[in-house]
């Protein structure tokens, strides 16, 4: 309603009887009271008296400007913190992000300073596969590192997120935690399975090149071993993320493209890994 539209009034002075309309309302209550036990009774659990003063008690809190926490920027739970890991690895890799990070718990400053380390190299891709663990690490790195920081603060506030059930629950460093994790775990199934798809456009790409035909077990064999290279991605994805690791790739002080961490799997997996990763590198460029 708009205010100013409305037509002007005359103002007047009352003298208001305070001690008279305080004897009303009284009054008033008395008879409320006393028609309402006549016509009916409601009877309230010990249970319910709890729950209702517990409730008038917070409101009573929230009007006197109690500071009781504030809902998180990771308040979409899992996916607020997927965002974050993709976005992250997206500014290593050299993409564009137009946007500002979820979370305002990793300033940009820390991203750019982390880019420094993965710098592209001119030139034939190598060791294309071990770059890429390198950066899911050290993303992952920052990202706990902020946790961990930002739960040690004397003066952090209570935050809270929304659950997939909807509730509003309060956020705590497990939790956080736990999403990284969950995160991390999502982005290195993708990967596995584009690393899959790329061996077997590689072996295609070879069929092609050289106008050769395969037996059907030939084809079997090859399916097969691309489905074992999805596992063997998978698998060292996940064995990169150790103290181990993250504490090898923060002593160094140049770049992280070569370093080469312990993924749990044999020199000549790992070699064949890098190698669909060049080819595919190499092949875009």
């Amino acid at each position: 309603m708009d205010v100013n539209n409305l037509q002007r009034t005359p103002s007047y002075s009352y003298r208001v009887d305070a001690d008279r309309i305080k004897q009303r309302l009284q009054q008033a209550d008395k008879n409320s009271v006393s028609n309402q036990r006549q016509s009916d009774s409601v009877d309230i659990s010990e249970e319910g008296r709890n729950a209702l003063r517990e409730k008038v008690s917070a409101i009573g809190r929230l009007g006197q400007g109690e500071d009781i926490g504030k809902l998180s920027s990771m308040n979409s739970g899992i996916y607020g913190m997927m965002n974050d890991f993709e976005k992250i690895m997206s500014e290593l890799g050299g993409g564009a992000v137009s946007n500002d990070l979820v979370s305002k718990d990793y300033s940009q400053e820390s991203v750019d300073a982390l880019k420094t380390k993965f710098e592209k190299e001119e030139g034939t891709k190598t060791d294309t596969f071990d770059s890429y663990v390198n950066k899911m690490v050290s993303a992952y790195q920052l990202m706990k590192d902020r946790i961990e920081e930002k739960y040690a603060a004397s003066d952090r506030q209570k935050e809270y997120y929304t659950a997939e059930d909807g509730s509003t629950q309060e956020l705590t460093k497990e939790k956080e935690l736990e999403m990284l994790d969950n995160a991390y775990e999502t982005h290195s199934k993708l990967m596995a399975t584009s690393t899959q798809i790329w061996s077997e456009l590689k072996d295609f790409k070879v069929q092609i090149n050289y106008h050769s035909s395969k037996s059907e077990t030939e084809k079997a064999t090859a399916k097969n071993q691309n489905t074992g290279i999805k596992e063997q991605a998978y698998n060292a994805f996940m064995s990169a993320i150790n103290k181990e690791n993250s504490g090898m790739l923060k002593q160094q002080t140049g770049s992280l493209n070569h370093v080469r961490l312990n993924l749990g799997i044999s020199s000549s997996e790992r070699n064949v890994l890098n190698s669909v990763w060049d080819y595919y590198a190499n092949l875009k460029h």
